[in-house]
């Protein structure tokens, strides 16, 4: 029997179908990703947005399809991680502004809905690139406008859109160079594959939803330092108003007198708040009388108090927010003088949420970001106009990067001033890393073997040997000029102080003329990070 529409009941079906089957492949995703390093997380960032996704929709209380829908778009928006997980909400939040006022949605209204999220998933990305995820989700819904014009069964829709998607998956490697030269599809595209044919398998009858939801691992490990909440705002409030005329800066504006980490996302129909008070009471006092409350969630967040963030912190004209990975470079960081940092970087993104919390937490109105790494900028750029702050994402890809703009910052210089003392620093560091490599792969002139250390500097495989001292050597090698003084090592988990100590001493004798330092970085992905400037 044909399926003719969707109302709310089979849009949480599905929704959780597709979660449900991503969860399931996540780990081969996460696999493919690898290019040959083990830092792959793909799987593992499409699998958390999209299980964030799943728990906003199971919060629901007053359950409708419109409700249903920016519940999906709400949660994955907080829970993103990474590009293929900005990429997933945007879309979900795309086919939330397409269906608003909704009761049933047609095939005709699927595909328009569609269509509207892929150009928001598009102008998400800064620099969109072909061979990807946003290839397969574009093609996809070429495919899908196609199909409608003589198809209105929701069932064969999703099946020649799934099979679109596919096909799309296969070519991505003709697209991207990289994809082809390591033998792999584009993990991300391959990801939303898996999430139309999770929705597929359901109707087929091959797939049980009740996986997801259990899966409480995939959401840990994404604290930052423990912060101070003021005494007086300790709970954590949380709810979603429905309303004919919700006006989004009248209700920030009252809500400023009652607490503060006050975020709004929402359209003039329904809005999604978040606020830290010391009266949730009055809080949803006040805004039942704007409208319908529903999804209340109230938590105690009294926290003991930390020195870390004293009274001279609400002078600071700046703050600043960096994301970074190993126990060595949060401890470098915070004594650079940022004032947060969130764990973060290859295979550890942290949600759009978190971002959006630690700036919420520092001191300052005025907040610079620190990302790090490139997957975690569009996270952090998400976040940024989340919030009533005024932020600014310097694009650091490695931690070297963000360090050398760190130590450009000043607390007494003017917000604008920072931003322009750090963006000049940072630019001028050439980054690379020596890791172990997963897989066999010829790179250029390049062979790579199982267990080898490889070189990486500026996305490419310099060098690669069973010593992982040589390759430090080498790595260095290519990315010196004659004009560089400094060479910084910084060791990861993996490495004991005296290999490390030792490798610094030949460095210093190799390299005569230039000043060799070390630092523990604690990194888990790269057994070293190097930065010459």
């Amino acid at each position: 029997m044909a399926i003719l529409y969707c109302g709310a009941k089979r849009f949480k079906q599905v929704i959780l179908a597709g979660a449900d089957w991503v969860l399931s492949n996540r780990s081969h995703l996460n696999k493919i990703n690898v290019f040959p390093v083990p830092d792959g997380d793909t799987g593992s960032n499409m699998s958390m947005t999209l299980i964030a996704a799943v728990r906003e929709i199971e919060a629901l209380q007053e359950v409708s399809l419109e409700t249903t829908v920016k519940a999906a778009a709400w949660g994955s928006l907080m829970g993103a991680r990474g590009n293929s997980g900005i990429i997933l909400a945007q879309i979900l939040a795309g086919v939330a502004e397409a269906i608003e006022g909704r009761e049933r949605l047609f095939a005709a209204d699927i595909v328009f809905a569609f269509s509207c999220a892929v150009q928001k998933a598009y102008k998400a990305i800064l620099h969109p690139a072909e061979g990807t995820i946003l290839t397969v989700v574009r093609e996809t819904a070429e495919a899908a406008e196609k199909v409608v014009k003589t198809e209105q069964d929701l069932a064969v829709l999703l099946d020649e859109m799934g099979k679109a998607a596919w096909s799309s998956v296969e070519r991505t490697p003709l697209l991207l160079p990289k994809l082809k030269e390591a033998g792999v599809v584009d993990a991300g595209g391959l990801g939303f594959f898996y999430f139309l044919e999770g929705m597929v398998r359901l109707i087929r009858g091959t797939l049980n939803t009740g996986a997801v939801i259990d899966d409480e691992d995939e959401l840990e490990g994404t604290a930052a330092e423990p912060v101070e909440h003021r005494w007086n705002y300790r709970y954590c409030t949380e709810f979603i108003l429905k309303g004919s005329q919700i006006s989004g800066d009248d209700i920030k504006k009252n809500l400023v007198r009652m607490g503060d980490s006050i975020i709004l996302v929402g359209d003039t129909r329904l809005a999604r708040i978040h606020i830290h008070t010391g009266q949730p009471d009055e809080v949803l006092r006040y805004a039942s009388s704007l409208g319908q409350v529903s999804s209340i969630k109230v938590d105690d967040m009294l926290v003991q108090h930390t020195s870390r963030f004293s009274d001279q912190k609400s002078k600071k004209a700046t703050s600043v927010v960096a994301v970074v990975l190993g126990d060595g470079f949060k401890e470098i960081f915070y004594n650079a003088g940022s004032e947060l940092v969130i764990d973060g970087g290859p295979t550890q993104n942290p949600s759009t949420f978190d971002i959006v919390s630690a700036i919420e937490t520092v001191a300052s109105s005025n907040v610079i970001v620190l990302p790090n790494h490139k997957n975690v900028c569009p996270a952090a750029i998400q976040a940024a106009g989340m919030t009533s702050k005024e932020v600014r994402v310097l694009r650091t890809s490695s931690a070297p990067e963000g360090l050398s703009a760190l130590l450009a910052y000043m607390d007494d210089a003017s917000f604008e001033k920072n931003i322009s003392n750090m963006e000049g620093a940072w630019k001028g560091v050439k980054s690379g890393e020596v890791a172990q490599a997963s897989r066999s792969v010829t790179a250029g002139d390049v062979e790579v073997k199982p267990g080898d250390s490889i070189g990486i500097y500026r996305g490419e495989i310099r060098c690669s040997s069973a010593s992982v001292g040589e390759a430090v050597m080498n790595l260095a090698t290519s990315m010196l000029d004659a004009a560089d003084e400094i060479i910084t090592l910084f060791y990861g988990d993996a490495i004991g102080k005296q290999d490390a100590e030792e490798l610094r001493a030949e460095m210093q004798q190799r390299f005569n003329g230039k000043t060799v330092e070390l630092y523990y970085g604690g990194q888990p992905y790269a057994q070293y990070i190097i930065s010459v400037e």
